[in-house]
């Protein structure tokens, strides 16, 4: 869905250049169409491939990790989370998403362990499970405001 919008921004973006006077010259016949694959690339594109990729890279770590811990940090669905929470915010917010969901899973853990007795909290783990997609979407917000 993501890449569908942003195919729809680059055809807008043609549009737009198409109807102007002197925006025209950065299409063909006058430029080469490599010109504005690239232009849509670093301004649409970019960002999400990057987060694309830290999300990827997340997800295969996260099972690698989990797999050989015998599941003792995630949940089946978790790194699929976290990973598409990576992949939304896009690039540079996957940074801040990614420590705001660190911070989140300290905090939670040490709040667990200082509230149970100490034989309950070292059977128990903190819960990611229902923090990894609400906490993409306020870094979203707080990106949006202020960036």
């Amino acid at each position: 869905m993501i890449f569908s919008l942003l195919s729809y921004k680059s055809y807008q973006q043609y549009q737009i250049w198409q109807e102007n006077d002197v925006s025209k010259y950065f299409l063909p016949p006058y430029q080469s169409v490599v010109y504005f694959i690239k232009y849509s690339f670093i301004h649409f594109f970019q960002k999400h491939l990057i987060s694309l990729g830290a999300g990827l890279l997340f997800l295969g770590l996260a099972n690698l990790l989990n797999n050989r811990f015998q599941k003792r940090f995630f949940e089946e669905e978790e790194p699929y989370l976290g990973a598409l929470g990576l992949f939304t915010v896009g690039h540079p917010l996957w940074i801040f998403y990614f420590i705001a969901v660190m911070a989140i899973g300290v905090l939670g853990s040490l709040f667990l362990k200082v509230s149970s007795s100490k034989l309950q909290a070292l059977s128990r783990r903190f819960p990611f499970y229902y923090f990894w997609l609400p906490v993409a979407i306020i870094v979203m917000i707080i990106g949006k405001i202020l960036i």
